[in-house]
């Protein structure tokens, strides 16, 4: 999970950091401000067609939506197993677009280099940045996540650790979700990208 100048899947790429300095998910960091420590951003929803209701009516539902969608991401991260293996088919399914393209290739660097992730990981201080029907009608939340991976390292095939002790365990993230249609409320991660400003985990 994580990395500078071009976008990875957080949550192999920031554990990945460790292998590639960040060659993860860190470019490309949006340019929005950092969510107050105190208050939740403000959140603005775009019309959904008038022809259908909006499938996140508040805040709070485009909220629980990704709070939810997230864990169930980083919960079968934790537990995937091989490329082609039905509980990596089930975590990559949770994913589309750029975040499904830098997991693919961060775990075949990890194979390369017969490394493997052990423990679990988890998240805290989510907040939406914004949420609302797109021009396609499919549906974007954009939130800010603090990634706890503290619990989590990186080992060679013996079972030895080889992360970075001086590597972070808590990384300010910005994630974003997607709908796959215009009637889905499912949400998949579409990217994860470090947060390039202040820290605010």
């Amino acid at each position: 999970m994580r990395n500078p100048p071009r976008r990875r899947p957080v949550h192999r790429t920031v554990l990945t950091a460790a292998v590639l300095f960040l060659a993860g998910t860190l470019s490309g960091c949006l340019a929005a401000p950092v969510p107050p420590n105190t208050t939740s951003p403000v959140a603005e929803a775009t019309a959904a067609p008038a022809d259908a209701p909006p499938i996140f009516a508040s805040n709070d539902e485009a909220l629980a939506a990704a709070e939810a969608a997230y864990t169930a991401y980083l919960s079968a991260g934790d537990t995937a197993g091989e490329i082609g293996s039905d509980s990596w088919n089930d975590y990559l399914a949770l994913t589309t677009g750029r975040e499904r393209d830098g997991e693919i290739e961060t775990k075949k660097e990890l194979d390369d280099n017969g490394w493997r992730f052990t423990g679990t990981t988890s998240f805290d201080s989510m907040t939406v940045q914004s949420f609302g029907a797109l021009s396609n009608a499919t549906w974007e939340i954009k939130t800010y996540v603090c990634l706890d991976v503290s619990q989590s390292q990186k080992v060679d095939t013996t079972g030895q650790a080889v992360s970075d002790p001086n590597q972070p365990t808590r990384w300010p993230l910005v994630v974003v979700f997607y709908t796959p249609d215009e009637m889905s409320n499912q949400l998949l991660i579409a990217e994860s990208t470090v947060w390039s400003g202040s820290n605010f985990c």
